[in-house]
């Protein structure tokens, strides 16, 4: 009796020790027992949760969503797993812990019938924050264009690709603008790569400020953009190219021997015409409205 009694309390120290909590959650979403989470760095104390049910405790949608977890582990009998975000202060009586919102990944296993007074499962949840942010920061490295912060080429012609398969489907309107800038190169070749660069940002930023939400922007190449507007006639995208054009022209670059520059472009405008076209139809359009409007008074074309 003094053997099971004192293995019990080395299983009970070994639980209590460790970092990551296991809640005890019965099928009505109440907070049965809860052992570990002593990592006040990333966790909460549950302890008070104890006896409360997630509809006390949790938001309307993350408590529902919960409770299908906690009841499809213990019809099915079988293993879950969830991730999901939450803050501390939108549990009710929860102390100390990490502030802002937290990434976790939960593991819900069912216990054995009978072991509490109604069937329930054990929850062990693990602070995945680190992991997600360092996640984010690779996909934001691996889809934008670290001098503008613009989308880099291949994921913005991806982007394309997708959109056009939405305006198909939905039989939408769709748009692309592409920008070539001038005089880019006799910027870099007169006054070298780090002047370029600060021209190159002055037209990315003159493009945000006027496409905004209207679509998405991707950097082509060194002084090539282009800007994908879902839900926009070329009519339309003409007038916004213009604009955009117009607002980089009138940012002004002091160069090193200060002389004052700004920055001219030409434009290519066209639309998704038919569900045939597909992107490299596009793209081939914009680029020969660009060729058809060099040597000509024109700086923007549509095609």
């Amino acid at each position: 009796m003094t053997e099971i009694h004192t293995t019990a309390s080395h299983l009970e120290a070994i639980a209590n020790a460790m970092p990551d909590p296991i809640f005890v959650m019965g099928q009505d979403g109440t907070y049965l027992d809860i052992v570990g989470g002593q990592a006040r760095n990333l966790y909460a104390d549950g302890s008070a949760l104890i006896g409360k049910t997630y509809q006390e405790v949790l938001p309307e949608q993350m408590a529902n969503r919960f409770l299908k977890v906690v009841q499809r582990a213990i019809t099915s009998g079988q293993l879950q797993e969830i991730e999901y975000q939450l803050a501390n202060n939108e549990v009710e009586g929860v102390q100390e812990g990490p502030k802002g919102g937290q990434w976790y990944e939960a593991r819900v296993y069912p216990v054995t019938d009978g072991t509490y007074d109604q069937p329930a499962v054990i929850w062990l949840a693990i602070n995945i924050t680190s992991r997600k942010h360092m996640e984010e920061q690779i996909e934001h490295l691996s889809s934008t264009d670290p001098l503008t912060e613009l989308y880099n080429r291949d994921f913005f012609l991806d982007l394309v690709d997708e959109e056009l398969n939405k305006a198909r489907l939905n039989n939408k309107a769709l748009s692309l603008i592409k920008i070539n800038l001038d005089c880019f190169k006799r910027v870099t070749d007169g006054y070298g790569h780090e002047m370029g660069d600060k021209a190159i940002l002055t037209a990315a930023h003159a493009l945000k400020n006027v496409v905004k939400d209207l679509g998405y922007i991707g950097r082509l190449s060194c002084d090539q953009f282009m800007a994908v507007l879902p839900e926009v006639k070329a009519v339309d995208a003409f007038r916004i190219a213009k604009l955009a054009q117009e607002t980089i022209a009138a940012q002004k670059i002091k160069l090193d021997d200060e002389q004052v520059t700004c920055l001219t472009s030409h434009a290519g405008v066209t639309e998704l015409r038919s569900n045939e076209e597909d992107s490299q139809v596009l793209f081939k359009r914009v680029n020969e409205a660009i060729q058809a409007a060099e040597g000509t008074r024109d700086i923007t074309r549509i095609m």
